[in-house]
């Protein structure tokens, strides 16, 4: 249906249904390619039609003919010729292909080059010129790439592709080097000198980045002329030789979302740094296709920037997310003025400290799944030892109901308190049970095991009976303290006194303050010559420094430092006990620090030696290769052949290894184990009981765009898409223009059917006598010769339009017209037909703006939803069973707004901020039914509960494919929820994007192709083709990847600790993907933490509540001052660097070449006219032709500027506050100083000092 234009009538549907079910999606767009373009060219000889339109069915398949892609993103195929004048295949990409990934992208170059060689096309074999102007393009592209090749790479692609990568002209920069190079040319052969932001795509993220992908079905399809690709297939993949040091554990940080920091959106964390966001694996209801989880508490402490919907950049496992509440997460762990240190589990409790709070010293958690790093093809990292793995490896070991027996005793419950069965896949009794009781037995036991309330004797007897580790809440961060910290914290244990319960340190804050410094804290420096930042030791000292370090909560108590819980595991891993109410040791843990410490300082020593050794044989050759290349130089090689010559003679220089290579290799993995574990290699030698590292991984996070719920209008916003040209004055109001009776625009030639007269309209607006109002007739385009070579057809038209406005105020029945209705001063669609002027007038009679295309939208934020409950959605239970919610999850039949329901695939829960819009938009639609198409209405809409059952369309702005939706429920976050595969249906995931909604009848109405725009990319963003219908196998494959598990088992968490490729645990956890062609792939979900409330958190985040940009950057720093995981000056320092000055810098140059317009007639001017006013000659309207006079009058309108001072200076203040008070390096306070000087010698006043001689004595 998309491309019935480019088809001519041809049927594919069968063929491509076929080929989709013998092959995968990538091979059968192949071979429907393949197929269509020999069809065509049989058809109608046509070479260049017959590859067009193969290729653009090809790329339609691969993206599942939603993207705009496949229309807007191929500009054209041609047949050209190489220099000696054989054929070969050129094609033109535009901006647009963009959205069509990267993997698309070089798809289609690959279908295309198979194409020619069915149809007998020769290769492309480059020049030079064409060569070298590819080169010269990327290195004046400044949009964002994901890759950007390096000069030498374009050389290898362009030379060996054969198809010529070919594009239209995108940026407004020229080339200068190459700037006419034949074959780059238009199809009138003028040539294209300005960059090609096609060609950057394609070639940069698509055939470097993809490679791999083509690799595969190069090979498969055995296609002579890619083997090129191979090289680039291999690059950045590890080598797996003999080579390799060690494997390394340590679990590497990703600072790429660090890149850009902007003013007043803050840093949550750095990468991998303690403090930071803990990972858990897990889904939600409102998780998964990117979406993560945070407890609320955490979205509040962390300033309010974070709320529903709002976008995270994030270090792993995807590049961003968008975030929602999960109420079974760690929240924050907060430093208090008093000393407290404490975990806060409620928005109440934080409310009423929040006050009080020193530093947050732990950000909570964060929930990801594992189907995240599946989609994102990264590396699983591993799990921190929390209640979900300790469920999981009771659940494994209670196999047995004896066992299950034994395991109550030790709970001391009688057996029919627990859940019933066992948590194992075994049937409760003979004849089996259904697969929904099956697993709905697996998760009540899994939420016994995890929620389960423990005394430490208990959780030992449990430990050492099933073979789990120790715990939470008494497994502590070990793998955060510096093993050299424990010998003071175990002198301070072993001093404590126990009294009511509680480990009492006596005198461990006796010199503490809020603001106190240590200088001296007792501990020789470390060998890496000062201690890690986040511990803050010389702010808190040892022991304190170490219990927070630990996570251990305590409180202040005069000088003695109290902790009330979770004690004994800090003394069983440090080899203590509590024996007669003191603390003795059990173990002594001196003699193993000081062995671990005497190895740890051979393996320094023993790596260093290496280092040094490597250096002098690296400086040696660095001597060889440069005497080598400037004797080359000498004897006149060219730069090839001198760097040929340099790399030979420093490859002369061989390197024997080094002296004991196991020896090194051991030292490597020591000190990498080190790094892993730091005091838990201590504890694990204390203690006798399994302790697993709870803190094995910390991600990053910054915050992106905050979360959106707005209407979707033009700017400036449009009631009416009719044209009025100037006659409505700087706010194109239609009223203005009717005032001035008759005014001249520029609209598409229309002949009425009826009446035989000329109208513009798609109704005639002549009235053939005075008792009628108006023809009426229908109207048809009138054919023009050289229309086929216009961009646009329209011509300038004599229009009465105040006669119009009230012969359509009378039609409409309407007494008076709204006073300010907003069009348009000029149609940029083909046709350039207007749309009825009712419209408009209706739209601004129930205040709604429409969008280019005719309808009106309404923007939010992707959210993911699988589960709700009715009063969660504000929705009566009995309303949702109207509607088809019959049963709850767990099949219990709805009857309480308190059960939990399974949302259907194409329901939607709108954000409570649309409600208006909708109902304006509704009634709006009911006006026009019964005034413009004299029908009955059909919403008839008054509160938000009417609109519940209706339909709508979701649209992404980069497809041309709407999904029907339902409207079923409300809620009070900006954002809108739906179930994945609705959003994936959209080709979108939930990593913080807004698409929009609109009303289906809306659509059905007002929606039309002939008023899209002409230009490239207008067919972007418009439901063009409508999707009644979700089919998993049909949509974007990342839903796929989504968990639907109630669980992970514990072969999953005891995969995780040598962090994997995802595809080697694929087969244990649950994904939508084992379920395709299944029920389950669309009902039966599950999740693994609850989401509490689903607008739990901050209303809106403060990026929007907070007014000024000057409120929010200090607000941002503020944040970054309190995380322990984030340092204000660095980024204070990247806020400058990345966003004020480039913003200074732009500013400035935009005030020096800005241009002056009338505020009177909005025209403007280059340069100021010489009048000091506007020059411009006004038209005299009227009645008749209406024509502008030869005596036209001037405006005489005052010019002002468009970029004032008040633009340029406006991050100047803020900025040098900012260096001030959290200190920035000299180049940048240089920078700073220079650009704020330019400014000032700008708009200041240079005073002239007359001087002498002697003032320079």
């Amino acid at each position: 249906k998309l491309l019935e234009d480019y088809l001519d009538g041809m049927k594919i549907e069968e063929d491509l249904r076929n080929l989709l079910e013998k092959y995968d999606r990538e091979t059968a767009a192949i071979e429907i390619a393949l197929g269509v373009s020999k069809r065509m060219h049989a058809r109608t000889g046509d070479i260049s039609r017959a590859i067009d339109s193969g290729l653009r069915v090809g790329l339609a398949v691969l993206t599942e003919a939603v993207l705009v892609a496949p229309l807007e993103g191929i500009g054209g195929v041609r047949i050209m010729n190489n220099a000696d004048g054989s054929e070969f295949l050129s094609i033109d990409y535009a901006g647009p292909i963009r959205a069509a990934g990267g993997t698309a992208q070089a798809l289609g170059v690959l279908i295309g080059d198979m194409i020619r060689r069915e149809l007998g096309v020769g290769r492309y074999v480059p020049t030079t010129p064409e060569v070298e102007r590819v080169k010269e393009e990327f290195g004046l592209y400044r949009v964002g790439l994901q890759y950007k090749p390096p000069p030498e790479e374009i050389e290898v692609i362009v030379r060996a592709c054969p198809v010529m990568v070919n594009g239209e002209e995108t940026e407004s920069q020229e080339c200068a080097g190459y700037k006419e190079v034949r074959n780059i040319v238009n199809k009138n052969n003028t040539p294209r000198t300005r960059i090609r932001g096609g060609v950057m795509l394609v070639i940069g993220e698509g055939l470097c980045l993809k490679a791999p992908k083509i690799l595969k079905h190069t090979e498969r399809l055995e296609i002579p002329g890619w083997e090129f690709i191979a090289q680039f297939a291999g690059k950045g993949k590890s080598s797996s030789d003999g080579d390799e040091k060690v494997k390394r554990r340590v679990i590497s940080k990703v600072d790429r979302y660090m890149d850009d920091v902007i003013a007043g959106r803050p840093v949550f964390g750095e990468p991998g740094e303690p403090g930071g966001f803990r990972l858990r694996y897990g889904r939600s209801r409102a998780t998964g296709l990117a979406a993560a989880g945070f407890n609320p508490v955490s979205m509040e402490a962390h300033g309010g920037f974070i709320s529903v919907g709002t976008q995270l950049k994030t270090e792993r496992p995807g590049k961003a997310c968008a975030a929602t509440p999960c109420i079974d997460l760690d929240g924050p762990t907060v430093l208090l003025q008093d000393g407290s240190y404490r975990r806060i589990s409620t928005i109440e409790e934080w409310r009423s400290c929040s006050a009080e709070v020193i530093s947050i010293w732990d950000s909570g958690e964060v929930l990801s799944g594992f189907g995240e790093f599946l989609e994102n093809n990264k590396d699983l990292v591993p799990s921190g030892y929390n209640r979900d793995w300790w469920a999981a490896d009771l659940a494994d070991a209670l196999d047995h109901p004896e066992k299950v027996d034994e395991f109550a005793s030790i709970l001391g419950v009688d057996r029919d308190s627990m859940p019933p069965g066992i948590p194992f896949n075994g049937a409760i009794e003979r004849g089996g049970e259904s697969n929904l009781e099956r697993s709905l037995r697996k998760r009540e036991w899994q939420l016994y095991l995890r929620d389960m309330e423990l005394s430490w004797n208990q959780a030992c007897h449990a430990i050492k009976e099933y073979g789990a580790a120790v715990p939470p809440p008494w497994n502590f961060w070990w793998s955060d303290m510096p093993m050299s910290f424990a010998p003071k914290l175990i002198e301070a244990l072993c001093q404590s006194e126990f009294k009511d319960g509680c480990l009492r340190l006596c005198g461990a804050a006796a010199s503490w303050s809020p603001n106190s410094h240590f200088e001296d804290i007792g501990l020789p420096a470390p060998s890496t010559g000062e201690w890690p930042g986040w511990t803050m030791v010389h702010d808190h000292g040892v022991v304190k420094s170490s219990l927070m370090t630990l996570g251990v909560e305590h409180h202040h108590d005069g000088d003695d430092i109290v902790i009330p819980s979770a004690w004994e595991g800090l003394l069983d891993g440090l080899g203590l006990e509590l024996a007669s109410g003191a603390v003795r040791v059990v173990v002594d843990a001196g003699s193993h620090i000081n062995d671990r410490v005497s190895r740890i300082r051979e393996a320094t020593d023993t790596i260093a030696k290496e280092n040094e050794r490597a250096e002098e044989i690296e400086s040696v050759r660095t001597v060889e290769r440069m005497r080598a290349e400037t004797a080359a130089r000498q004897r006149g090689l060219g730069i090839s052949e001198t760097d040929a010559e340099g790399r030979a003679a420093a490859a002369a220089i061989e390197d024997s290894g080094p002296d004991d290579p196991s020896l090194l290799r051991a030292a490597y993995a020591l000190l990498d184990d080190h790094e892993v574990e730091r005091s838990l290699w201590l504890v694990r030698k204390l203690s006798n009981l399994r302790w697993e590292d709870s803190v094995p991984c910390r991600v990053g996070s910054r915050m992106g765009r905050p979360e959106k719920a707005g209407v979707r209008e033009m700017k400036p916003m449009v009631h009416a898409l009719y044209p009025i040209g100037e006659s409505g004055g700087p706010q194109r109001l239609l009223g203005q223009a009717a005032a001035k009776v008759s005014i001249r625009v520029e609209m598409g030639p229309r002949t009425c059917n009826k009446c035989g007269k000329d109208s513009p309209h798609l109704r005639c607006h002549h009235r053939l006598s005075e008792e009628v109002e108006e023809c009426g007739g229908k109207t048809s385009i009138r054919n023009r010769r050289g229309d086929q070579n216009r961009r646009r057809m329209g011509q300038r038209t004599s229009v009465p339009l105040s006669k119009i406005v009230e012969t359509k105020r009378r039609s409409l029945g309407l007494n008076r017209i709204p006073e300010r209705i907003k069009a348009v001063k000029g149609l940029i669609s083909i046709a350039q037909t207007p749309e009825p002027i009712e419209k408009g007038i209706l739209r601004a009679r129930h205040g709604v703006s429409v969008f280019r295309d005719g309808t009106s939208r309404y923007d939010m934020s992707d959210v993911p939803l699988t589960h709700f409950k009715p009063n969660e959605i504000g929705t009566p239970w009995q309303r949702l069973a109207e509607l088809g919610y019959s049963h709850d999850v767990f099949g219990e039949p709805l009857g309480s707004d308190e059960q939990m329901l399974e949302l259907l695939p194409q329901d939607f829960v709108a954000s409570r901020s649309a409600r208006q819009h909708l109902l304006s938009t509704c009634q709006f639609v009911d006006d026009l039914l019964i005034r413009f198409y004299k029908m009955e209405p059909f919403y008839e809409a008054t509160d938000e509960l009417d609109l519940v059952g209706h339909l709508g369309i979701g649209l992404a702005p980069h497809t041309s494919g709407g999904v029907l939706c339902r409207i079923i429920g409300w809620t009070n976050a900006s954002a809108g929820y739906a179930h994945p595969l609705f959003h994936a249906a959209k080709r979108r995931n939930c990593d913080g994007d807004e698409d929009s909604l609109m009303m289906l009848l809306d659509g059905l109405l007002n929606f039309s192709k002939a008023i899209l725009p002409s230009g490239r990319g207008g067919r972007m963003d418009a439901p063009l083709v409508l999707s009644t219908r979700i089919d998993a196998s049909e949509i974007d494959k990342e839903a796929l990847n989504v968990d639907c598990g109630w669980s992970y088992s514990k072969a999953f968490y005891e995969g995780t600790k040598s962090q994997p490729h995802p595809s080697e645990l694929e087969n244990i956890v649950d994904l939508v993907d084992g379920r395709v062609g299944e029920v389950g792939e669309v009902r039966g979900y599950g999740w693994t933490h609850d989401s509490g409330e689903l607008d739990a958190g901050p209303r809106n985040s403060s990026y929007k509540t907070l007014e000024t940009m000057e409120d929010k950057m200090l607000a941002q720093l503020a944040i970054g001052r309190q995380l322990r995981s984030v340092s204000a000056a660095r980024v204070a320092s990247q806020v400058i660097e990345s966003h004020f000055l480039p913003d200074l810098r732009g500013n400035l140059m935009a005030f020096t070449r800005q241009k002056v317009r009338c505020v009177k007639c909005a025209h403007s001017y280059r340069r100021m006219p010489l009048a000091g006013k506007c020059i411009q000659t006004t038209s005299s309207s009227g009645t008749g032709l209406g024509t502008s006079q030869e005596g036209g009058t001037l405006c005489g309108g005052n010019v002002v500027l468009t970029v004032s001072e008040g633009a340029v200076r406006k991050y100047i203040k803020i900025t040098s506050e900012v260096m001030e008070t959290y200190g920035v390096d000299d180049y940048t306070k240089q920078r700073v100083g220079w650009m704020t000087d330019s400014v000032d010698s700008l708009f200041n006043d240079d005073k002239v000092t007359v001087m002498t001689l002697e003032d320079f004595i």
